[in-house]
């Protein structure tokens, strides 16, 4: 970078003088007599021009984070398996002088909540609570694309966004691993959160100390999804509610094995197994009640051509494995099965969000 210095100013050192407009020669001529004397200086040798002052640094005025969306279970893998969609909610954050706000957009913008009672809100606050920093009194906007208590991980999604977006805030201090920490404190369980955070296709492994980690498994270029959403709202809670407190050992076992086909069929690529390894005993059977004609749209989509379809997180989504270019196919018979039950639905591309939560900062 060149730096600029001031030209020094003044009348030559050396040559003629002038008093009264005649020549003055013969005697030494005083500063006095004259404009002062200026001695040269590294400015005056060089040339340089005055100095700009520097701007300070602009300021951030706004804030926002992305969070995508997620099914989970995958049938056997209860609470452990989850998988991102490219289905995301953006919050944005600007500060204001007091309290908070939300204004909702998208997905959920008939909603009244209170912004005491907002899960965006609520883990923002949290995070900076556990750093110990004064909460910031913001205006959040939140636009999302993922429907409500349809087993799509709206809930996780709202977390994992309030997190990073305070995490960012405070200038990123948590490790994903601890936001990790912090969402499954807040969600209860991390099959939707791992993927919120993470992206693509996550295992929550539980260790003996009581931590979770997050395993990234790989999901096969030529293994399509579609879901089929109905519109019906399944509550998590009620969803959980409907679960066997016990379940006999052949059927857990049965269940733990099927757990591992599938994660074998995924990396194998034997999607031949996909029927039998979706199965599950410990929350299909129970949820299914929730939702009219299930079996049928099932057997729908696997005569359209789906390798297997099963329900996604607490339901009332249905998510259907398939061959690539077949999934308007399955879709439109899937949706033709519950019509005959008097539930209007419509299927959409399960896309696969690679990549999880991001934040950024606006000026």
């Amino acid at each position: 970078m060149h730096r600029h210095r001031a030209w020094a100013q003044g009348s030559g050192a050396g040559g003629l003088g002038f008093e009264g407009g005649r020549e003055s020669r013969g005697r030494p001529r005083r500063a006095s007599e004259d404009h002062p004397r200026v001695i040269p200086t590294l400015a005056t040798q060089e040339g340089d021009r005055p100095r700009k002052k520097k701007r300070a640094p602009a300021r951030p005025t706004r804030w926002s984070a992305v969070a995508p969306a997620s099914t989970s279970n995958l049938g056997p893998g209860f609470d452990c398996l989850g998988l991102a969609l490219r289905l995301p909610m953006r919050v944005s954050a600007a500060r204001i002088p007091s309290g908070f706000s939300i204004r909702r957009l998208g997905e959920g913008s008939d909603l009244a909540i209170d912004p005491q009672h907002d899960k965006v809100l609520g883990a923002f606050r949290h995070l900076f609570r556990i750093a110990r920093e004064p909460v910031p009194t913001v205006a959040l906007t939140i636009r999302s694309e993922i429907p409500l208590a349809r087993g799509l991980g709206s809930s996780a999604a709202a977390i994992v966004a309030g997190l990073t977006l305070a995490n960012h805030w405070l200038g990123g201090p948590y490790a994903r691993d601890e936001i990790f920490r912090e969402a499954i404190r807040l969600e209860g369980h991390p099959d939707n959160v791992a993927p919120a955070i993470f992206g693509g296709l996550t295992l929550s492994m539980p260790r003996l100390d009581g931590s979770v980690e997050a395993l990234h498994l790989r999901v096969p270029r030529d293994l399509a999804l579609t879901l089929v959403i109905p519109a019906l709202h399944v509550s998590t809670e009620k969803a959980r509610a409907l679960l066997p407190s016990s379940l006999p050992l052949p059927f857990a076992a049965g269940n733990t094995a099927r757990a591992m086909a599938l994660t074998h069929a995924l990396s194998t690529r034997r999607f031949e197994l996909l029927a039998e390894a979706l199965r599950d005993v410990y929350h299909v059977p129970y949820r299914a009640r929730l939702i009219p004609g299930f079996d049928r749209v099932v057997e729908a989509g696997c005569r359209a051509g789906a390798y297997g379809v099963t329900i996604s997180g607490s339901g009332p989504t249905l998510l259907a494995f398939h061959a690539p270019r077949l999934g308007a196919r399955i879709g439109r018979a899937m949706v033709r099965a519950f019509a005959r039950h008097r539930v209007k639905a419509r299927a959409a591309p399960g896309r696969i969000a690679t990549k999880g939560a991001v934040a950024r900062t606006h000026l």
